[in-house]
Order: C-alpha cells, then structure tokens, then sequence
C-alpha cells in the first residue's frame, strides 16, 4: 500500500505539472452588415477574440501571432490583401467568407490560389448548399447539420462565388446535391488549414456551420500522441477507475 501512495503522489504532481492549454488567438475581421453569425459562433465554443475593421486589420494582423483568422467580408474589405495573403500562405489558419473572390474590383488575383480554391462563377442570390462530405466534422461537430437551406432576406448584388477544389483541396459542400465540378461551396485546403465559403455567412440565418469550421480548423486532425502521453493517459484513465473502486469498498 506504501508503495502504491507513492506511485500515486509521483503520478499527481507530473500531472499537475503538466502546461495548462493556453487559449487560441483569434483575429476577426467583421464586416457583417446584417448579423453578427461570427461572433456568436465563437461564442457559442466560448472563444475570445479580437475584432478589426478594413481601418485596423491590417495593423492587427501585423502586430501579433494569431492562431486564427476570420474574414467576414459581404461588402467592405481591408484597404490591401496582401499582409493576409501572406499570413495563409506563410501557413496560417483561415476561414472566409467573401462576397468578390472572382476579384471583379474588390478582390485580389492571389486569394483564390491561397485558399487552394478557383471560381467558376459569381451568385447573385442565395444558394442552397448541399453537403458532400456528410461525415466530415463541419457538419458534425460540434453541432450536427445537414444542407445549408435557411436563409436571410437577399441584402446583396452579389452573394458569392461557385467554386473549383485546386491544389489537393476537398470540396466538403456544394450548390448542387451531388459532387459536380465547378459547383463547390465550402473548400477545405492547406492540408486543413483554410477553410474558403462561396456563400455569405452574412446570410446565413444561424451561426452553427461556422462554429464548426472554426472547431475543425483549430483542432485539424488528431495527432498521434507520443508513447509516454499515451501511457500518462492510461494511466491517468486508470487512476480514474482506482478512485471509483476505492469510493465503493
């Protein structure tokens, strides 16, 4: 038993000892003239962030480290997109939401390609989006959807872009039931970094598609832990299952 106590004292303190998570920092530009949909996705997964304009975002992007960065543009943009499109393809995170990604005057030729994405045609309406990929994680988690089909009143001329999966993207939804080319709608590329939306999320009615995009682009994939994080784990699960034997004697 003496042994035991002490086996377990060690195994408490390299657990207490263990960094706490630090929290993600967010970067969202909000240019959403009819809801705040991202903001109340981020805070339904109870995440902090800071919220810039076309005046500061590129002053914000530039004076820290974010882990990730959320484009809301249905009718302004940041006054030069270069500083973002270097802060994706430096191997940043980012989710977007754009209303000229076909770069009609407000655009920028070196988005598409950044977000592993090419435009097939502009919408001027609000589609219906079909998901393709219905056991991914956007549509799972952390709520469960199906098609995007609820929509808010048309405040737009241009509501988006039809879209082509570049570069080893996966198109996981799309304007039409089925998987067809040049029809895609949400675009998950950079190996799971980006997540690029044809659609307005300023028409959307809700919130819970992007919720999940930011869940699915901050945790990625599972990684494989190393063999002594999967030991701790066993064994932490085991201390689990020793205190409830304990409770019952």
């Amino acid at each position: 038993m003496k042994r035991a106590g002490r086996f377990l004292i060690v195994a408490l303190v390299a657990l207490s000892a263990a960094p706490a998570l630090a929290a993600p920092s967010i970067l969202l530009y909000d240019n959403s003239a009819h809801n705040l949909n991202s903001r109340a996705a981020l805070d339904s997964l109870s995440l902090s962030y800071t919220v810039a304009t076309s005046g500061t975002f590129n002053t914000l992007l530039g004076g820290s480290s974010w882990d990730l960065v959320i484009m809301e543009c249905p009718s302004s943009t940041p006054s030069d997109w270069t500083p973002f499109v270097d802060y994706v393809n430096g191997g940043g995170r980012a989710i977007m939401s754009f209303w000229d990604l076909d770069d009609s005057g407000y655009g920028d030729a070196a988005l598409p390609d950044a977000f592993d994405v090419s435009v097939s045609s502009s919408i001027s309406s609000a589609q219906d989006v079909y998901a393709w990929e219905t056991g991914h994680p956007v549509f799972n988690t952390p709520n469960v959807l199906g098609d995007l089909t609820n929509w808010q009143s048309d405040y737009w001329s241009d509501n988006g872009d039809r879209l082509n999966a570049i570069n080893g993207a996966e198109a996981l939804a799309g304007f039409t039931a089925s998987a067809t080319a040049g029809e895609a709608a949400i675009v998950l590329g950079n190996d799971g970094r980006t997540i690029y939306n044809g659609f307005l999320f300023d028409d959307l009615v809700d919130y819970e598609i992007i919720a999940n995009e930011v869940n699915c682009v901050l945790n990625g994939t599972p990684a494989v832990p190393a063999p002594g994080a999967i030991l701790l784990g066993s064994f932490g699960a085991g201390l689990v299952g020793w205190f409830r034997r304990r409770r019952t004697l």
